[in-house]
C-alpha cells in the first residue's frame, strides 16, 4: 500500500511579510513511523519544494508560499490509497479545505485523513465544512494513522483517537492514550521530506542565518492556558526524551547534515530544572558547540540564574519568553500561572548572561 503525506503551501494574510514556512516536522515523525512499519510514504511538501513562490488567494485575503494546490495534485502517486494533511492553524482552514476538496474530486476513491492542532480542537465543525474528509486524527498521530493504515475491513470504530461522519451523525471515538516513551517514536523522516530546502537557505523557525535543525526534546504542556489548544491536542501530560537518545539525534545530525544550529520546537522545553541541566551538561560532555534557540515560547519557572548560566554556557543564542500579559487579572482569566516579577528577574538573568 503507497501512503501519501501532504503539507499544503504556507498561508499568511495578504501583505504579511514576516511569515516564514519551517520544515514540516509532525508530518516528518508520521513518515519515519510508516517506514520504520515498512510501508511505502511518500511525502510533499509544498512549501519547501519552491520556497521562492508567493501567490494570492483573494478569495480569502491571503498569500500563499510554496506549491498552489494544482501543481500539488499533480504530485500525487496515482497508486496512493490512503493521504493524510496537516491542518495546523486556523486562518488556514479556509484555503486547506479548499484544497481537500480538489484533492478528492481528483482521488474521489483516496480515503483522506486530516490531523493538527485545529482540526483536533474543531473535528465536528471541520467534518461538517469538509464533507471530502473521511477521518480525523485526534491528537498525537503517529499510532492513530499507523492502525487505521493496517485495519482492514470497514470497522474502524475500535481504533481510539478518530472522529468521523457516518451518515449526518458525528462520531468520535475513545481518546487515545497518550504516548508515554516518546524515545520509541522514530525520528522524523527527513529523506521523504526534505529537509535541505530549509538548511541550505537558512529559512527556520527562529531568527538566524545558519543551517539551523528542528529538533523536539519533549512532548505536552503541564499547564492549562485558556487560549492554547494544547489540553485538546497533548492533554497536560508532560513527557520528556531521554537525554542519550537526544545527543544521539543531535549528533547524526552534524554528521549528516552539517548543521550549525538547533531550534526546538517543544511546546514548552523549559519545565523540569534538573533535565535541563543535565542536558546540558551532556551537551559539554560530548563536545557539542552549536548555536541553538527556543523560538516556541517559554516559560520562566525553572529559568533561575542557575539555568540561564547553564543555557548560555553551551551556546543558548536566542530564547523567547511568553508571559503573554502584562495584566495579573488577564494572567489570572487565561490561567497563565506565572509571577511578573518572577519573569522580570528571568529576562534581566538572560540578558545579564547574552541571551537575547
Amino acid at each position: 500500500m503507497i501512503v501519501t503525506l501532504i503539507r499544503f503551501a504556507l498561508i499568511a494574510p495578504s501583505g504579511d511579510a514576516g511569515t516564514e514556512p519551517t520544515p514540516p516536522i509532525g508530518l516528518a515523525y508520521l513518515a519515519g513511523m510508516c517506514k520504520d512499519a515498512d510501508i511505502d510514504v511518500k511525502g510533499i511538501d509544498a512549501a519547501g519544494r519552491n520556497l521562492n513562490k508567493i501567490f494570492k488567494i483573494p478569495k480569502y485575503n491571503l498569500r500563499g508560499n510554496g506549491l498552489e494546490i494544482d501543481e500539488i495534485i499533480k504530485l500525487i502517486d496515482p497508486r496512493t490509497k490512503i493521504i493524510g494533511i496537516s491542518s495546523m492553524f486556523s486562518h488556514e482552514w479556509p484555503y486547506v479545505r479548499d484544497c481537500i476538496e480538489l484533492v478528492k474530486k481528483n482521488f474521489p476513491n483516496v480515503k483522506i485523513v486530516v490531523g493538527g492542532e485545529h482540526i483536533t480542537a474543531l473535528p465536528e465543525y471541520c467534518l461538517r465544512d469538509c464533507k471530502a474528509i473521511d477521518y480525523i486524527s485526534l491528537g498525537e498521530g503517529e499510532e492513530t494513522w499507523l492502525e487505521l493504515i493496517k485495519k482492514k475491513g470497514n470497522n474502524i470504530d475500535t481504533i481510539a483517537g478518530l472522529a468521523y461522519l457516518k451518515g449526518n451523525e458525528f462520531i468520535q471515538t475513545d481518546p487515545r492514550k497518550r504516548i508515554k516513551h516518546i524515545d520509541n517514536i522514530p525520528w522524523p523522516d527527513w529523506k521523504t521530506f526534505p529537509i535541505e530546502p530549509y538548511l541550505d537557505n537558512a529559512v527556520s523557525f527562529g531568527p538566524g542565518s545558519g543551517r539551523n535543525m528542528p529538533i523536539l526534546a519533549s512532548r505536552g504542556c503541564p499547564y492549562e492556558c485558556t487560549f492554547c489548544s494544547n489540553p485538546l491536542m497533548f492533554g497536560r501530560r508532560y513527557f520528556v526524551r531521554e537525554i542519550d537518545d537526544l545527543i544521539k539525534q543531535i549528533k547524526y545530525y552534524i554528521e549528516k547534515y552539517k548543521i550549525t544550529g538547533l531550534q526546538f520546537y517543544d511546546l514548552t522545553a523549559i519545565v523540569k530544572k534538573k533535565w535541563v541541566l543535565e542536558f546540558c551538561e551532556a551537551l559539554k560532555e560530548n563536545n557539542i558547540k552549536l548555536e541553538w534557540s527556543l523560538p516556541s515560547g517559554t516559560r520562566s519557572e525553572a529559568l533561575d540564574l542557575e539555568v540561564i548560566q547553564a543555557l548560555a554556557s553551551v551556546n543558548l543564542k536566542y530564547l523567547v519568553y511568553a508571559p503573554e500579559s502584562g495584566s495579573v487579572k488577564t494572567l489570572e482569566l487565561i490561567k497563565k500561572k506565572i509571577k511578573i516579577p518572577a519573569v522580570e528577574k528571568s529576562i534581566k538573568y538572560a540578558v545579564s548572561q547574552g541571551i537575547v
